[in-house]
């Protein structure tokens, strides 16, 4: 408790010179007549030496370093993997214009159709003597027909010859279609087999995985019958010609899809492919790969420096002068290297653009790294003289150098008496009446906090003022902001507290009751429109609706304090309120809506539970509840059930259903780390803990509340959120081990303390009602897995489940009166029957 003292102590003692500080900011009357290009009313002398820093000259040097710096480049790993896929789109474009789609494919022959063709012979005689027939061999040839002339010619000038193709099956029927043999083919494409006298049908079998793709049969002998006498017989070879279309054809069809790239390129890569057709089939290495993995090189190359708009063209240019290497055949190949370079400059583009962020880092740096311009002034050296132009350098030295005397600072210790007054009374509030606040020295500090944002407002309220010169620069001074912010991150009465805040520091920065009267009223017109948010887009409606309020208020206090009817016409005081209405209105809507992105910082950086929080907290997209989702779905379909009876029951008793309903949403986040550890997640599959010690399941079901402890220190949740995880379960007994236990090693051996729960009972409603509500849902899902879920059998499981938990002792430490738990109870009794509503049984339906 002590030491809480001495923290809060220095809390309120940093809020006092804080918001002193800044309202001590800037001077008297006498020190607003300084100003740069104003004529110096005095002379003005140095009282003591100091180093003056030139302002204006250090930020000329500062600019100057700064625009000297180059523009930083990112790499674009986008635009790196978008010109890859551009040039492996055009090598497959390019392999798939290859094959002539109305080519016929070649089609294996069925033994019904070697029947048909040869004949059904009679059915032998059932009495005669079988003999083996003696074997003669049958020979042919399968044959690349490279020309499709259907003639197989071993040499041709001026053009590839044609050639066997090896390794492909030939199968031999009979005359019933029954296979008698295999045979493959050689080298030279010749095959032998042997085979009964008489009738063989001979077929190619293009579904061989050997077979070579892209061909189609050249020559009508797909299927051949033979009469083999005593010598054998020899098939007519069968030739397979190139399936692939005029290159002619595949240029025209390329040209449209690729029109940056040259025509002689297209016509050089749809040759190559179509060449390789014939020499894949002949056993010989396609070419286009070979292109295509030199273009890839050499793109790789290339987007290995750094390629940007500016040196796009540049590069190009040294691409086509130096083009990459193909080797064909071992000799490079100028036609291929020039395709290949066209290919790369296609697919070529920047791949380091401008980084904003980063040239601005640098420059920021680079400004940095500029030593401050300084001009030294000597006690009793003049500054400047009556009469003179003011520059900035004269009035950082008169107030550096102490030309100022202290009668014209202010009464500086004066407003730090009624600081410390005002800290020491809110102090002494908190204490007595606000011990929820109190205890919590995060809550103190970030109440301090607004109280020197809100003294720096008033301060830039009275700079903004004294530019304007008119009354509508009072109305800058953003209220509503501190109303709203106030009431999210406290509550109504601490948001009134704020508006009294206001008072007193616009009381004490500007004298002026009409700024007091305003601040004080800008500040609670928020609270009522806040008590009932329930939702960001909420929040922005009470925004709205403030300013419009502040707008009314600025006009009301502008008319009254500010607008003099006997000194003005009634025209110019009509265009002074309506000023001061708009600039209240204006400053009102926007220091709101920026306040939303301030309420965020600080429910993080303070660990403060809003309701706005909450709400995103019970989003089901939360990434921690998606996680929950596909890690642990029994789980987290049970994690659901809970929220929805803690939100029922803290509905009933006056807690808050929003808490109650996050805090159950994330009690069993834990179970994510170990999902089968828990029966809810097993989904019919072997339970680990039948073959374990109990005290070794006890251990493993622990392990859900410290894992889930860490998933929310991961997940950022609130620590009134994740106190749900440590209070779920009290510190109870783990009944089912326990008993198993007791049956194993006897009442004696077991302590049953070894089977409690880590962690502690619930101290508030909200986590004694998640208690009750997760031991509910396992309950129900138990009982009513065999038993019909009628009302009387729900209220005997809620009856005997609150009894448990109030008889074991782990409501004692809770805010819940017995009136409160009265109410719950029936909270969980209508949630439960209206979860297991009777269903109409549907004729005919499985099941029914």
């Amino acid at each position: 408790m002590k030491q809480l003292n001495v923290v809060r102590f220095f809390i309120f003692l940093a809020t006092t010179v804080g918001a002193w500080g800044l309202l001590s900011l800037g001077g008297s009357e006498a020190t607003s007549l300084l100003d740069v290009g104003q004529v110096a009313t005095r002379d003005y002398e140095a009282r003591f030496s100091a180093e003056v820093v030139d302002t204006v000259q250090t930020e000329a040097a500062r600019e100057q370093a700064a625009e000297a710096v180059p523009d930083q480049l990112r790499q674009d790993l986008n635009s790196e993997l978008a010109a890859f896929a551009e040039l492996n789109d055009v090598l497959a474009a390019i392999t798939a214009g290859v094959i002539d789609p109305a080519a016929p494919d070649p089609v294996l022959v069925a033994p019904d159709q070697v029947a048909a063709t040869t004949g059904t012979p009679a059915a032998p005689d059932a009495t005669a003597t079988t003999t083996a027939a003696p074997l003669v061999p049958v020979s042919g040839r399968v044959f690349l027909d490279v020309d499709g002339d259907g003639v197989f010619t071993e040499t041709v000038e001026g053009q590839r010859p044609d050639a066997g193709i090896r390794s492909i099956t030939v199968r031999l029927y009979d005359e019933n279609g029954v296979e008698i043999a295999t045979a493959e083919t050689q080298a030279d494409g010749l095959w032998t087999a042997p085979v009964p006298i008489g009738l063989v049908s001979v077929a190619v079998d293009p579904g061989d995985v050997d077979f070579p793709s892209g061909l189609t049969l050249s020559t009508d002998n797909g299927l051949q019958t033979l009469e083999c006498g005593d010598e054998g017989c020899e098939a007519v070879s069968t030739g397979y010609r190139p399936a692939v279309r005029p290159v002619e054809a595949q240029v025209t069809e390329l040209d449209p899809q690729f029109p940056s790239l040259d025509t002689t390129t297209l016509q050089t890569l749809a040759g190559f492919a179509t060449e390789d057709v014939v020499r894949v089939a002949l056993g010989e290495a396609p070419v286009l790969p070979d292109v295509g993995a030199a273009a890839l090189t050499k793109l790789t190359d290339v987007l290995g420096d750094q390629v940007t708009n500016e040196n796009l063209s540049q590069v190009r240019d040294q691409l086509f002068a130096q083009p990459p290497l193909v080797l064909l055949g071992g000799t490079p190949n100028e036609s291929a290297r020039s395709a290949a370079a066209d290919l790369v400059a296609l697919a070529l583009r920047p791949n380091y653009v401008l980084d904003p962020q980063a040239t601005e880092a640098a420059r920021l740096e680079a400004e940095e790294a500029v030593e401050p311009v300084t001009v030294t002034y000597q006690a009793r050296e003049r500054i400047v003289g009556q009469g003179e132009v003011l520059e900035q350098i004269h009035i950082d030295a008169i107030f550096e150098t102490g030309a100022i005397s202290g009668a014209e600072v202010g009464q500086s210790g004066g407003l730090l008496a009624v600081l410390a007054a005002m800290v020491a009374s809110l102090g002494f509030y908190l204490s007595r009446f606000r011990q929820e606040f109190w205890t919590r020295p995060r809550m103190a500090a970030l109440l301090g906090l607004l109280i020197v944002l809100a003294a720096g407002a008033v301060r830039l309220t009275i700079e903004i003022q004294e530019g304007v010169g008119a009354a509508p620069g009072w109305y800058v001074l953003p209220g509503v902001v501190f109303g709203l912010m106030a009431a999210v991150l406290f509550d109504s009465r601490i948001a009134a507290l704020m508006a009294l805040v206001i008072a007193v520091l616009a009381a004490t920065g500007t004298r002026d009751p009409g700024v007091v009267t305003y601040g004080l009223l800008s500040t609670m017109v928020p609270v009522g429109f806040v008590s009932s948010l329930s939702s960001r887009g909420s929040y922005r409606k009470a925004v709205l609706a403030s300013a419009i309020a502040a707008a009314g208020i600025a006009a009301a206090v502008a008319w009254f304090f500010h607008i003099n009817p006997d000194q003005a016409s009634w025209t110019t005081a009509a265009l002074s309120i309506g000023q001061a209405g708009a600039v209240a209105l204006g400053v009102s809507l926007l220091t709101a809506l920026l306040g939303l992105a301030g309420l965020q910082f600080f429910e993080a950086a303070f660990d403060i539970t809003t309701s706005l929080r909450l709400l995103e907290l019970t989003d089901r997209n939360h990434e921690a509840l998606m996680l929950l989702q596909e890690q642990a779905f029994g789980t987290f379909n049970h994690s659901l059930m809970v929220g929805t009876l803690a939100d029922a029951a803290a509905r009933a008793v006056g807690a808050n259903p929003l808490l109650a309903r996050a805090a159950a949403y994330y009690h069993d986040i834990g179970k994510t780390q170990n999902p089968t550890h828990f029966i809810e997640n097993q989904f019919g599959a072997s339970n680990p803990h039948d073959d374990l010690d109990p005290l070794q399941s006890v251990a493993m079901i622990r392990g859900h509340v410290t894992d889930g402890i860490e998933m929310a220190r991961r997940f950022k949740i609130p620590t009134e959120v994740a106190e749900g995880i440590v209070t779920h379960h009290g510190d109870g007994i783990m009944r089912f081990f326990y008993e198993k236990a007791r049956r194993i090693h006897g009442d004696e051996g077991v302590d049953p303390n070894d089977f409690r729960h880590i962690g502690h009972k619930p101290r508030t409603a909200e986590m004694a009602i998640v208690m009750l509500a997760d031991s509910l849902e396992a309950a129900c899902r138990a009982v009513f897995r065999d038993e019909e879920p009628t009302a009387e059998a729900i209220e005997k499981v809620v009856s005997r489940v609150v009894d448990e938990k109030v008889n074991d002792g782990q409501l004692s430490d809770s805010a819940l009166t017995l009136a409160q738990l009265t109410r719950a109870r029936r909270a969980f009794l209508e949630a439960l029957v209206g979860h297991y509503h009777q269903r109409i049984a549907y004729p005919n339906f499985p099941g029914t």
